[in-house]
């Protein structure tokens, strides 16, 4: 189930609807009217707020179900990440598949779309990293980042770094251009599963 809350209030608006099998992620659209959302069924659902009503339905194939999502910035292409280690880039402008990026070989952890929206980041449970250029579907560079999974991965607001979370218990932040590991944060006693960052 998708539901709606009011922060401030802590109540419930309203529930969205829900999906056919466990609801993995749900993002608001630039837009603020309406979210996508999706999960284990493999579907991607563009959802209104107001009243939850779904305007389309992704198919995501037979590429499995949806662990994670990114939006771009201007809310035009979406990235979504799958446990068959697809990556996926949608025009939701046109309700169409823009490239399937067959590049993991194990289930995708986390997916994060850069500033500009022209790049993404991938990371998958076998600690794998892929920077992505999302408007030719080309894969820019592989590389193994950590130990375990690679979660929560964010780009910076320059666009130049990223910083990601894993089952290794670490944070790290990375320099795109170079390729390598800038600083690395410890302290956790766990696997690191989310990343935010201050404006």
């Amino acid at each position: 189930m998708i539901k709606l809350w009011d922060i401030d209030s802590k109540r419930l608006i309203r529930n969205l609807g829900e999906h056919k099998d466990m609801a993995r992620t749900a993002l608001f659209m630039p837009d603020g009217k309406t979210a996508l959302t999706a999960g284990d069924d493999g579907e991607i659902v563009l959802r209104q707020l107001a009243d939850g009503a779904v305007l389309h339905v992704f198919s995501a194939g037979q590429n499995g179900g949806v662990r994670n999502m990114a939006i771009s910035p201007d809310g035009k292409l979406a990235v979504s990440g799958h446990d068959t280690g697809a990556v996926i880039v949608w025009d939701l402008e046109k309700g169409d598949v823009l490239h399937v990026l067959p590049g993991h070989d194990w289930s995708v952890s986390s997916v994060a779309v850069s500033p500009d929206g022209t790049k993404a980041l991938s990371g998958s449970i076998d600690g794998e990293l892929k920077l992505w250029d999302i408007v030719s579907g080309k894969q820019l560079r592989g590389w193994h980042g950590h130990e375990q999974g690679a979660y929560g991965a964010l780009f910076t607001a320059d666009g130049h770094h990223a910083i990601t979370g894993s089952g290794d218990y670490t944070i790290k932040l990375w320099d795109l251009d170079s390729f390598r590991e800038v600083r690395r944060f410890e302290g956790h006693s766990g696997t690191v599963y989310e990343i935010a960052l201050s404006a």
